[in-house]
């Protein structure tokens, strides 16, 4: 395995094997040569490629392994002779990867309430991406004039997102592979919510549908996109996700210790949750804390130590049932609404907070708060999600943690890079019966933030934000 552009060897990658029928699959990682084996039985097999540093790579054709054997037949005058059916001990499968973008698209419409605010915290975003992870951030107002002269393509209608899906993949057509960032809630840019696949109409509203340029119902290679959005048509709180955005590049990246996972029960198998690991009665069974007595309910008695655990946390993890403003337990007693947002501080830490257990949490309104709204507004950076009872992907949850925390040979993924390529495996692995339940994963905030490198106890000031190094 080589990089496509300068044909120096790949370290550390993951290249499998699927069975044509999506039975079973075949793993190896490459080595410090770029070289992978791995003996697979007679069949017909897709490849995909992953490493954290790379657009993964799927292929478009199958590969055919057949086992060497000989055969006896029978001749003329009754005599034996053996026959080669097949001489092939082994294959080359050359695979050449491309190296992840470097643009970040911020799209948005003429729709979106500009402030002095906003240009001021794009104008340092910009800055920062391109100072410290060499990336460059361009804003794009779809339906301006601008955006023609540009790139040759503007918005017509703002509430249409095929068009606006139209214009984006003329665009990335002049940019290549990109991050995209959605500025502003569907009063701004609209979430797609009924597709058609296979003929047959979905309730299915996700982001990843723009990326899906093809219309395949898979989002495409290279491409990674989350949104920022904000009540109605206003925008402070996508200056505060952008703030926050900026500030963890200053430092390095986001912290994922230490960590809560907030749990319904801890019956729910790993990864996810622990398995049968605790009591029914046991309010605290190792980082997974079963509610209530945490939560925000009337018999809720430990409240104030759950916000400080919060508060004191880079990464927090939600299960139960959900809504855009409630997670839940299953008597449906809340953990935390919406309005608990205000009882912690997220500005210290900037943690990622993951919902993608609960049902309907990265669900968005028009004109009123969301967690997806406010889990921003207050500082986080970022929020993982689905947007339906569709249930969770086994692979993605499996997977997910392990990118951002760089536990592979292929090491740390841009959050934004986990999701979408995860979501694309997904499908590959399993097959379009997943497709329903993986296009529902969403993310909000910036999708190129990745977890620091070290994470140290000294804190760093960094633009007057306090981000503690763990």
């Amino acid at each position: 395995m080589q990089d496509a552009a300068t044909g120096a060897p790949i370290k550390g990658a993951s290249v499998t094997f699927v069975k044509e029928d999506l039975s079973k699959s075949w793993t190896a990682t490459t080595s410090d040569s770029g070289r992978y084996r791995r003996e697979l039985p007679e069949g017909r097999y897709t490849c995909i490629a992953t490493h954290s540093g790379y657009i993964m790579h799927s292929s478009s054709s199958t590969v055919e392994v057949r086992a060497p054997y000989t055969k006896r037949v029978g001749g003329a005058g009754g005599i034996v002779r053996e026959i080669t059916i097949s001489d092939e001990r082994s294959r080359v499968v050359d695979i050449n990867m491309n190296a992840r973008p470097t643009t970040v698209l911020l799209v948005t419409t003429s729709l979106l309430s500009t402030t002095p605010q906003l240009d001021g915290a794009f104008s340092r975003y910009a800055e920062v991406v391109s100072r410290k992870d060499g990336l460059s951030a361009r804003y794009v107002v779809l339906d301006s004039e601008e955006c023609r002269a540009q790139y040759g393509a503007r918005l017509g209608d703002s509430h249409t997102w095929r068009e606006i899906r139209d214009v984006l993949s003329i665009i990335t057509g002049r940019t290549g592979p990109c991050y995209i960032i959605l500025l502003g809630g569907p009063s701004v840019v609209p979430v797609p919510t009924v597709v058609n696949i296979d003929g047959r109409p979905w309730y299915l509203p996700a982001d990843g549908w723009y990326i899906d340029f093809d219309g395949n119902g898979v989002v495409d290679e290279g491409f990674a996109i989350s949104r920022m959005p904000d009540i109605s048509t206003a925008s402070s709180a996508i200056v505060s996700a952008l703030d926050s955005a900026s500030d963890i590049h200053e430092a390095g990246g986001f912290g994922m210790v230490p960590e809560m996972r907030l749990s319904t029960q801890c019956w729910y198998p790993p990864p996810v949750g622990l398995g049968d690991a605790c009591r029914d009665d046991a309010p605290i069974c190792g980082r997974c804390y079963a509610t209530p007595p945490y939560g925000v309910c009337d018999d809720c008695d430990r409240r104030a130590e759950m916000f400080s655990s919060i508060s004191a946390s880079d990464y927090i993890f939600f299960m139960g049932h959900g809504s855009p403003q409630s997670f839940s337990t299953n008597e449906m007693l809340a953990i935390f609404r919406v309005e608990n947002v205000e009882d912690v501080d997220l500005q210290s830490h900037h943690p990622l907070i993951s919902g993608f257990v609960s049902c309907n949490t990265g669900e968005l309104y028009n004109d009123q708060a969301s967690f997806a709204t406010e889990f921003l507004r207050a500082g986080a950076a970022a929020f993982i999600a689905r947007t339906t009872e569709e249930g969770t992907p086994n692979y993605f949850a499996e997977k997910f943690e392990p990118y951002l925390k760089g536990g592979s040979p292929s090491g740390r993924y841009r959050v934004g890079d986990a999701l979408s390529e995860l979501m694309r495996e997904t499908i590959l692995r399993k097959g379009n019966s997943e497709r329903r339940i993986t296009m529902q994963l969403c993310m909000y905030g910036d999708p190129t933030l990745k977890r620091m490198r070290y994470e140290l106890t000294v804190p760093a000031a960094i633009a007057g934000a306090s981000i503690s190094r763990r």
